[in-house]
């Protein structure tokens, strides 16, 4: 968990993509997904949807969503990353 947790948060975009891509398979399991949110990692997650484009920002939010989807992860959720949601959606039209 914590090379993934440093990946997330690592200033090289490759880590990120990496770390980002991982986690999508990761956090369909509740219980990994409660540890991952127990340890950071929503905190990590949701900085690199802030300021990541491209696939890392894809992973990231497939992620993102994964927790959503077995209820983990809602206190993540604000104006910020809805914006940003709303932006990517809106440039890619």
């Amino acid at each position: 968990m914590s090379d993934l947790l440093a990946g997330l948060a690592d200033k090289d975009d490759v880590k990120r993509k990496m770390a980002a891509f991982q986690l999508q398979t990761l956090t369909n399991d509740p219980a990994f997904a409660e540890r991952f949110c127990a340890q950071g990692g929503l905190a990590r997650l949701r900085d690199l949807i802030l300021v990541s484009t491209g696939n890392t920002l894809a992973y990231g939010l497939a992620s993102f969503s994964r927790l959503l989807e077995v209820d983990h992860g809602w206190e993540g959720v604000d104006a910020k990353v809805v914006q940003k949601v709303r932006f990517e959606e809106s440039t890619a039209s």
